[in-house]
């Protein structure tokens, strides 16, 4: 019985730990910056392309807007992701710097 209820508590804590998880804010927020920029700008062409699409980074290309018709949105992620300010690791992976 006892191992029962042991099990039984781990798995409200695990299902509580996944909620919170959840629920967290998608896109820069501090804490998954290095993260979001490396994944932004490594991976296939098609991948890339299917990337402005999801939410973590479509808030990553909204935080790095500089509101500049004149650049595209990878070339404001890449300034806003190569300023240490923002991520201080600088941007993982082999990444091709935008055009």
């Amino acid at each position: 019985m006892k191992k029962l209820l042991a099990a039984g508590a781990l798995g409200l804590l695990l299902a509580g730990g996944t909620v919170v998880g959840a629920t967290a804010a998608p896109g820069p927020n501090g804490n998954n910056n290095h993260g979001l920029c490396t994944a932004y700008f490594n991976g296939s062409d098609t991948g890339r392309a299917h990337k402005h699409n999801a939410g973590p980074f479509a808030a990553l290309e909204s935080a790095a807007s500089d509101d500049d018709d004149s650049t595209s949105p990878e070339q404001d992620v890449w300034t806003w992701c190569d300023d240490a300010a923002n991520n201080a690791k600088g941007i993982g992976g082999n990444p091709t710097p935008p055009e």
